[in-house]
C-alpha cells in the first residue's frame, strides 16, 4: 500500500507551488511547515509501516457493546466514541513517514485584517479579526529559499547519506515518549549537516516574538536551559546539539487528552512495539537506504505530516554513483538489501 504521495522526479516550478498553495494550505492562524527526509521505498520505510499498522490494529475494539435497546442516549454516544481506535497516525493513507530535519513557526500569512460585522457601524463590538490566509508571494519566497541550496555542494564529502533506526532509550528500537511513539534513526553527520543547512536558510522566516512550548519550560536541568535557548534562536528545541532524527509512527490523542499516569494505553502500546522489536532485530543489521531527497510539507497533529500537502521535493545526489549497501527499489517489496523483511506472527 502507498505510503503518501510519491516524490517528484524534479523540484516543482515556484509557478505551480504558487498555484497549488490556496488548495494545498487553507486558512489558519500558525503556520507550522515541516522541512523534512521522507522515507524512501524500501527497509525503513517497510518497518515503519509495519509498527503503525500494528498500533492501528491493537488501538481498534475487538468488540462492541451490547446494546439494550434500540434507542441513542447521550451516554451510548460517549461510550461509542470511547470505543473509536486511538491511535492518530496514519502511514498507509493520511500521513508521510519521515524524518524531520527542520519544523518551526513561520511567519508566512497575510497581515491580519479587522472587518465589521454589522451593516450600518451600529454593532462596533462585533468587530473580529479574521483568520489569517497564507500569503503566496512568502511562501514562494521560502519555497524558492530551499531550492537555492547547493545540496551536492554541501554533501560534496558524502558518497551518500545512509539511513537506519537506532536503538531508543531503553535499548529497544523505539521510544514511547507521553503520547508518542517514534523510532529513532542514527544520527549521522549527513542529517545533521543537512539540518543546520536549512536551519540557516530558514531562520528570517520565523515568527517572532517566538514561543516556548510548555514542555520544554518543564524539563528538568541541565536540559532545559539549553533547550530554551535554542527554542528562542532558532523556533525549535530539536535542531543544532540537540537535533534527535526519528520517525513517529503512533501518536495516541486519548492518551494525548488524558495524560494519566499507567494508562491500560500505555501497555498495549508497549506490548505492540515489543512484538514489533522482536520482528525487527532480525534484519536490522542490513536495514540501512540512503536519503534520497528532501520535502516540504503541511503538518497535522501528533508530530505528523499530511500526505497531500507536499510543496516541495528536492533530489540529493543526482547524478552521483551509488555505493553502499543502500536500498533503492520501486517498492517495499523490491529490496537489494537481501530482502530480508521482518514478519511478524
Amino acid at each position: 500500500r502507498s505510503c503518501g504521495r510519491t516524490a517528484a522526479a524534479a523540484t516543482p516550478t515556484l509557478a505551480l507551488v504558487m498555484t497549488l498553495l490556496s488548495a494545498l494550505l487553507p486558512s489558519c492562524r500558525a503556520v507550522h511547515l515541516d522541512v523534512h527526509v521522507p522515507l524512501p521505498q524500501g527497509c525503513l520505510a517497510y518497518h515503519a509501516l509495519l509498527a503503525n499498522r500494528l498500533l492501528r490494529e491493537a488501538s481498534r475494539p475487538l468488540t462492541t457493546p451490547r446494546s439494550q435497546n434500540n434507542e441513542t442516549d447521550e451516554k451510548g454516544s460517549d461510550e461509542e466514541e470511547l470505543l473509536q481506535p486511538s491511535e492518530h497516525v496514519d502511514l498507509f493513507l493520511h500521513h508521510t513517514p519521515h524524518v524531520t530535519l527542520y519544523l518551526a513557526d513561520f511567519d508566512l500569512e497575510e497581515d491580519a485584517q479587522l472587518e465589521d460585522e454589522g451593516d450600518d457601524g451600529a454593532n462596533s463590538t462585533a468587530d473580529i479579526f479574521v483568520e489569517r490566509a497564507l500569503n503566496v508571494t512568502k511562501v514562494g519566497a521560502f519555497v524558492s529559499t530551499i531550492a537555492s541550496l547547493n545540496f551536492t555542494e554541501i554533501l560534496e564529502d558524502w558518497e551518500n547519506c545512509p539511513l537506519a533506526f537506532a536503538q531508543g532509550r531503553s535499548s529497544s528500537y523505539f521510544d514511547i515518549i507521553g503520547a508518542y511513539v517514534m523510532l529513532p534513526v542514527q544520527d549521522t553527520v549527513c542529517l545533521q549537516i543537512l539540518s543546520d543547512a536549512l536551519l540557516h536558510s530558514l531562520q528570517p522566516y520565523l515568527r517572532h516574538p517566538i514561543s516556548v512550548p510548555s514542555w520544554v519550560e518543564s524539563l528538568p536541568e541541565p536540559r532545559r536551559s539549553p533547550a530554551v535557548f535554542r527554542t528562542k534562536m532558532y523556533g525549535s528545541p530539536n535542531v543544532r546539539e540537540g537535533f534527535d532524527p526519528h520517525v513517529t509512527v503512533g501518536f495516541d490523542y486519548l492518551l494525548d487528552r488524558t495524560e494519566s499516569e499507567g494508562s491500560p494505553t500505555l501497555e498495549w502500546r508497549d506490548e505492540t512495539m515489543r512484538q514489533w522489536d522482536d520482528a525487527y532485530r532480525k534484519v536490522s543489521g542490513t536495514c540501512v537506504d540512503r536519503v534520497q531527497g528532501i520535502a516540504l510539507g503541511k503538518t497535522g497533529e501528533g508530530g505528523t505530516v499530511l500526505a497531500d500537502s507536499r510543496m516541495g521535493y528536492w533530489e540529493l545526489f543526482d547524478g552521483k554513483e551509488e555505493k553502499g549497501d543502500l536500498s533503492g527499489g520501486d517498492g517495499p517489496n523490491a529490496a537489494t538489501w537481501n530482502g530480508q523483511y521482518a514478519v511478524v506472527d
